[in-house]
């Protein structure tokens, strides 16, 4: 089968087949896969790295979601908190940020994503 077509040698194949199998394979992030607990997050949850809660939306509507608006939990509120570094970020539709070493009062979603991120804490 491989001498089916003259002039192309059997390493030639291989290569080929070895590109295929590169272009077409799909990328498992194996930490993610072998975690049974990032696989299912039932609705209304909250992620520990962000403090965004997990929401269902239709597929049809990828393109429009912004996380950053329709999964925060915290939707009212304030916390005061000590920045130690934080970019300019969205969230709710507000721009906050930058912080660096500074005590500031936030929205309680913004709070909790720095804590989460481990870029603030709760100060009184």
């Amino acid at each position: 089968m491989w001498e089916s077509i003259n002039g192309i040698s059997v390493q030639t194949w291989l290569k080929l087949a070895e590109h295929i199998r590169e272009k077409q394979s799909s990328k498992i992030d194996t930490v993610v896969t072998t975690d049974i607990h990032r696989l299912i997050r039932m609705n209304g949850t909250l992620h520990g790295k962000t403090g965004l809660k997990k929401v269902e939306f239709p597929a049809k509507n990828l393109h429009d979601f912004d996380p950053f608006t329709a999964a925060v939990a915290f939707k009212k509120g304030k916390a005061k908190v000590l920045v130690f570094d934080a970019p300019e970020f969205k969230l709710s539709g507000e721009t906050l940020g930058p912080y660096k070493n500074q005590v500031v009062e936030l929205p309680t979603a913004a709070a909790v994503m720095l804590i989460c991120k481990r870029r603030a804490e709760v100060t009184k």
